[in-house]
């Protein structure tokens, strides 16, 4: 087991106390010595800070590429069902800079899909919009983490895993969510267009000093 590769979610219901600590730490200490060992900089020269949705991932809340917002909300427009990029098409990590992905949280918990006004005039009921996220980095797929652990608790759903997805600097990078259709009798089958989902990714950047903050 030592060799396995351990990339799925835990929902943190499920999860030993201080195992979030640990991830968190193992993370922080992978990822600094990583950066250190690479750009040639003692630890002492680093920060780490977190992961900002649009200056770092490229994720854009409206589903387009002309958005200048720091938010985790994502409107994805159209009616495609399955996996969604929810950043630009080609994306490119920063130079001298390391991101490590290791959660998720959803902060909607269950808001109604499509927009508010149209959702609540069909009376259509709560569903979760997301049930997959796929991450890319370098043209191969790192991860595809499966939600429906995290969405089978109605509070916190919040997820963890002990497998963190790192995202070197200068790598390509591609986060897609798959949007699913309703199962729910008299529900479109197919998506709405406007639905809504408040994903944050959870993770750290490692950086030089004064790159973006300078602590």
């Amino acid at each position: 087991m030592a060799d396995v590769a351990l990339t799925q979610l835990i929902p943190i219901q499920e999860m030993a106390p201080g195992a979030v600590t640990a991830i968190r730490n193992q993370v922080i200490n992978a990822l600094v010595a990583q950066a250190s060992r690479e750009l040639n900089m003692p630890a002492s020269q680093l920060v780490v800070r977190d992961v900002r949705p649009l200056g770092d991932l490229s994720l854009y809340s409206t589903g387009t590429t002309t958005s200048t917002s720091e938010r985790w909300g994502y409107v994805a427009t159209g009616t495609t069902t399955g996996y969604v990029a929810i950043n630009a098409a080609t994306n490119t990590m920063g130079d001298q800079r390391y991101v490590a992905v290791f959660g998720i949280r959803d902060k909607y918990s269950g808001a109604v899909s499509g927009s508010a006004t149209t959702a609540t005039q069909a009376g259509y009921p709560s569903k979760d919009v997301v049930s997959l996220v796929k991450i890319n980095v370098g043209g191969g797929d790192k991860a595809i983490w499966d939600l429906s652990g995290m969405y089978a608790y109605t509070e916190a759903r919040v997820a963890f895993t002990p497998g963190a997805v790192v995202i070197p600097q200068n790598a390509s990078f591609q986060i897609s969510y798959y949007r699913e259709g309703s199962l729910e009798v008299g529900i479109p089958t197919a998506p709405v267009t406007d639905e809504k989902s408040w994903l944050q990714l959870v993770g750290i950047v490692v950086e030089p000093r004064g790159k973006v903050i300078s602590p």
